[in-house]
């Protein structure tokens, strides 16, 4: 590389090309460049520098280790070594990295597993990727001839290695990164301009010209291009699962907030998906679909870059499209990401989001696109609004609302922006305004004439001042659900032009509808139990929810403002600080902890007749659960098979499920992954397993014990990082002591028939054994011996004589135990696992694939710790306490829950229900769960015709006996006289995770989902 040299630069968004000459053939290259920014827990990353992707710098057949070497000392990069990359996290504190690939290709994760962080990019021979210090990377799959050069700046001193273990090492790490410099020279490109020269020490990562795969760092110019790009229509190539091939033209609806394709006929157009369900961009060939044609050889490797696929509806779907070029790629792919991370915007969930949801419903009504909307069409919208209003009311409302005609006596058609308000009119929250009555000392009546005017109106756009008659501004939610009319009008009042203010002629602050700032710190104190908060954190506050320009200017919050800030996640009524973080010690033995478990992963549907396949074990996985499950069986060329015998389950390699497990292993929780396998494959087969566990997960594979101390197992965070196999390892009555000394008997002797030696190895910490009695079981069997129970079995042994029937609890103290559905469940329902967990078992295995109850409980039960899929049992389920009874009621650990229900929104029928019937009849079921003393129901008044914004305003005082084990559920049913009760919605919280006040409970539907409407509760708890 003596020679090499930069002639030509194309600038073509969003990838620079760089012509290199040289004596060594090169192609062009193609540059991306992309910010992994800091992920605020493990890893630092680095947000003043981008991470730069070189496209096939060298020829992929001309490449070579050697060619990397030398281009790599040329330009100022040594200490270079050859080898694969780790397949765990780890950064360099000390110089930046330069990985030059020379055979064969692998999916590369850079920025740790936070998903608003990560990056996903492939790797293939002849790339380069140039990695800044404190960028966390790691190898999530490769083929067999992957490989790499690495190597470092020279200016730099000897590189480090850092895992995001602790506190202490982040710190030292972010002292060191501070005195790195930026290279004299690109690893590529040297002392030319491209590469760090352009990216790195010109500092130029605002260019506009630049787009890059970051959609968190896009400047308000970038956003808008990528929006407009999404909008044109473009035409892809989309790769069925059933190996067809078809050319459509998608665009992205903005006002649906979903992308949409146009058919075969000209004419036809179709939903492809919501934004708000994709779960996942991925680019290049990643997903299933992508992997049969692959294998079928009917695309090849080298497009692979213009290549991405779409993953919604919990990612149990991909949509795999192929574009006709990387700039088009790249396009979608960014502004699809932004379009992702704008929904999930958590201020945004119930405000810019309702907007747009409304004006998407006024485009489907406005049938002749006149941008207006008559009393008629108005009347039909209400009822996909699930409002049900008599004539009167609705005429009152729409005259409220038509406030841009000229003549008070002319009522025309509402526009969109009219439209707009007349729902906010109709949806007000008169429960909120009491709140504000109750603080700063006013009346509802004193306030109701001013209240819109303030929080509603005052952000409606207008360009010129309008005259507002003040007999319908002051006829609000709060009188007409009292059904008080206002007095005719006596004199118009004027509102001003400016969009961001709420200055009106008339003096509206003298109805005192805000809350002071020291009026809003006794809320804070009182009610939501915030006991440090100061005046500072609440003028931080203010200025964060509320939307009017004159409460920043006065520091005070009104009604809209209250609103916004009771419905953020961080005020709702599970616990910030128990759901985002991992809080428990996770140094305790394994036996220590509940376990989210799965039961018969590779199904999606049915027991019988479903399809077996690797996206269940990713949406496990993604959801957090730590335990899956896969029945193995000889396959077809030495290829083991997974699928449920003797049923009409289609199989699937075990190769592709371990695969798809690899990838998404560890992006959730850093915590141990059990893989639970039913070994039915032969002697050779189960050699062949083995193989491919060991190359698939390298060193995440647990292949030898931590310790020599067989008393206990190791704790989870002894585990971290890695994939522990849980299995029979040999027949019974050939048991041998303890994991270190089988191991080297299966050196000196053979192993039993039919169990490979290989295989066996593997099972080292959940060694699958019969259970006889309890008797037996503690005086024999060793603590890296599991159990596994069918429910039933697990059921004999609850209902047994006292005290028999605390044996299960002894059992949990030392062993693992799994208890799993019976075969009776042919259509995957599932067991309760609360029932289980009361008496200590780690495992309750759940079908994670069908949506029901106990899918509900399991969401609840391990929102908990950070959702890392580890609970620490509670310590009357510890093993030092052998006094624990769930069949008796403590009341020394006693509490009183007073659940206030105050209200509801935006209340609909879930999205398949077969009920036709419009209009909602909500009422709320609350069910506890714990022992069996806490299982408890009791369910609200039912509210006739009203989804939209229902007040119940009841109080419930349930007795729970054991908190610590309770699991509190609420669910909103439809009460039709002519159908069966129908869902709505519901939501599970860990009762020791309530946050007392008033909170929201935003919704799920019965597949997890969030749904828009919400429930407002006001929560205390009081000791018995």
């Amino acid at each position: 590389m003596k020679s090499l040299s930069l002639a030509v630069l194309q600038i073509i968004s969003p990838i620079f090309y760089l012509r290199c000459y040289s004596t060594i053939k090169m192609n062009d290259i193609k540059i991306e460049k992309f910010f992994v920014r800091d992920d605020e827990q493990f890893f630092p990353n680095n947000n003043q520098l981008p991470v730069i992707v070189y496209r096939q710098v060298f020829d992929t057949k001309s490449v070579s280790a050697s060619k990397w070497e030398q281009l790599f000392q040329e330009n100022n990069f040594g200490k270079s070594w050859r080898d694969g990359i780790f397949t765990y996290h780890h950064y360099h504190s000390t110089a930046h990295e330069a990985l030059g690939c020379y055979g064969g290709h692998a999916q590369v994760r850079l920025g740790g597993d936070n998903e608003q962080v990560r990056k996903d990019i492939e790797l293939n021979a002849g790339d380069c990727i140039l990695i800044p210090t404190g960028v966390a990377h790691k190898n999530m799959g490769q083929d067999s001839e992957f490989g790499v050069v690495g190597a470092y700046d020279l200016d730099g001193k000897s590189y480090d290695m850092n895992y995001g273990k602790d506190a202490e090492e982040r710190r030292k790490a972010e002292e060191n990164m501070k005195k790195v410099q930026v290279p004299r020279m690109d690893p590529v490109v040297g002392k030319k301009n491209g590469g760090v020269i352009e990216f790195w020490q010109k500092n130029t990562h605002q260019n506009e010209i630049l787009m890059t795969t970051d959609s968190t760092s896009l400047s308000e110019i970038q956003k808008t291009n990528v929006i407009d790009q999404l909008k044109r229509r473009v035409t892809f190539i989309k790769y069925k699962s059933n190996g067809r091939t078809y050319s459509r033209i998608y665009y992205v609806n903005l006002s649906e907030d979903a992308i949409h394709y146009q058919g075969s006929k000209r004419k036809s157009k179709h939903e492809a998906c919501k934004i708000k369900d994709i779960g996942q961009i991925r680019r290049g060939f990643t997903t299933a679909v992508w992997k049969k044609y692959i294998d079928k050889r009917k695309i090849t490797r080298d497009k692979a870059h213009l290549a991405f696929s779409i993953l919604y509806d919990n990612n149990r779907h991909s949509l795999d499209l192929l574009a006709d070029s990387e700039n088009i790629c790249l396009q979608w792919i960014q502004g699809l990401e932004y379009l992702i991370e704008r929904y999930r915007s958590h201020v945004r969930t119930h405000h810019e989001i309702t907007d747009r949801w409304l004006w998407s419903l006024f485009s489907q009504a406005d049938r002749d696109q006149s941008g207006q909307l008559n009393r008629r069409e108005v009347h039909q919208l209400l009822r996909l609004l699930n409002i049900e209003l008599d004539e009167r009311e609705i005429d009152q409302y729409f005259n409220q609302s038509n406030i841009r005609t000229s003549n008070y006596e002319e009522l025309r058609n509402l526009d969109k922006d009219e439209f707009l308000l007349f729902y906010k009119f109709v949806s007000h929250r008169p429960e909120l305004l009491k709140i504000i009555c109750q603080y700063n000392g006013s009346t509802p009546e004193q306030i109701a004439d001013t209240l819109f005017k303030y929080s509603i109106l005052s952000k409606m756009p207008h360009t010129n001042p309008l005259e507002y008659p003040v007999d319908i501004a002051s006829i609000t939610c709060w009188k007409m659900k009292t059904k008080n009319i206002s007095p005719q009008p006596e004199k118009p009042l004027t509102m001003t032009s400016d969009n961001n203010s709420s200055s009106w002629s008339s003096n509206t602050k003298d109805k005192k509808n805000y809350l002071t700032i020291e009026q809003f710190k006794n809320f804070l104190q009182n009610e939501e139990h915030m006991k440090g908060i100061t005046i500072d954190d609440c003028s931080k506050l203010i200025a964060r929810f509320e939307p009017s320009s004159e409460g920043h200017k006065y520091e005070e919050l009104g009604v809209d403002g209250l609103r916004l800030f009771l419905l953020h996640d961080e005020f709702c009524l599970m616990n910030p600080d128990k759901s985002r973080r991992v809080y428990h010690d996770m140094t305790r033995p394994i036996t220590d902890y509940f376990i989210a478990t799965s039961h018969n992963t590779y199904i999606r549907d049915s027991q019988v007749y479903g399809n077996c396949t690797p996206e269940t074990f990713i949406h496990a996985l993604r959801t957090g659960c730590r335990a899956v499950e896969m029945d193995c069986y000889d396959g077809d060329n030495m290829e083991p098979i997974v699928y449920h015998a003797k049923t009409l389950t289609k199989p699937i390699t075990l190769r592709a499920i371990l695969h798809a497990i690899q990838t998404q292993a560890f992006t959730v929780s850093p915590y141990p992954l059990f893989l639970n396998i039913e070994n039915h494959c032969s002697y050779e087969q189960q050699g062949v397993m083995a193989r491919l566990l060991k190359n698939i997960f390298k060193d995440h594979l647990l292949t030898e014990p931590l310790m020599n101390d067989s008393q206990v197992l190791p704790s989870p965070e002894d585990l971290k990082y890695k994939v522990i196999i849980r299995s029979r390892r040999y027949p019974k009555g050939k048991i041998p002591a303890d994991p270190k000394s089988s191991r080297s008997n299966d050196e000196t002797e053979p192993n039993p028939k039919n169990y490979h030696p290989d295989f066996a190895k593997l099972i080292i910490y959940a060694q699958i054994v019969s259970y006889t009695n309890i008797n037996h079981t503690m005086s024999t069997q060793k603590c890296f011996h599991s159990i596994s129970f069918k429910e039933s079995k697990a059921d004999d042994l609850i209902k047994a004589e006292p005290p028999e029937h605390l044996d299960l609890i002894k059992l949990t103290n030392k062993h693992l135990v799994r208890v799993y559905p019976g075969t009776i469940r042919q259509n995957s329902s599932n067991i309760n696992p609360v029932t289980y967990w009361t008496y200590g078992v780690q495992m309750a295995a759940l079908n994670y694939q069908a949506n029901d109850d106990s899918m509900c409980l399991q969401d609840g039960f391990f929102s908990d710790n950070g959702g890392c899929g580890y609970l620490l049992k509670p310590p009357c389920l510890l093993s030092n306490n052998l006094l624990f009874d769930p069949k008796e009621i403590v009341h020394k650990r006693g509490k009183r829950l007073i659940i206030h229900i105050i209200s509801g929104q935006h209340l609909a029928k879930e999205k398949n229900s077969n009920d036709d019937s419009d209009i909602v009849d909500p009422y709320i079921e609350i069910n506890t769960y714990g022992i069996e003393c806490d299982y408890t129901q009791q369910h609200t008044p039912c509210i006739r015709n009203n989804g939209l914004n229902p007040i119940w305003d009841c109080k419930f005082h349930i007795d729970v006996y054991c908190p610590e084990l309770c699991l509190v559920k609420f669910e909103v049913r439809d009460d039709d006289h002519y159908h069966r009760s129908a869902f709505v919605g519901q939501a599970c919280f860990p009762f020791t995770a309530l946050q007392l006040g008033y909170r929201h409970i935003k919704l799920k539907a019965k597949d997890g989902d969030y749904i828009r409407g919400t429930l407002f509760v006001h929560i205390k708890i009081e000791n018995l």
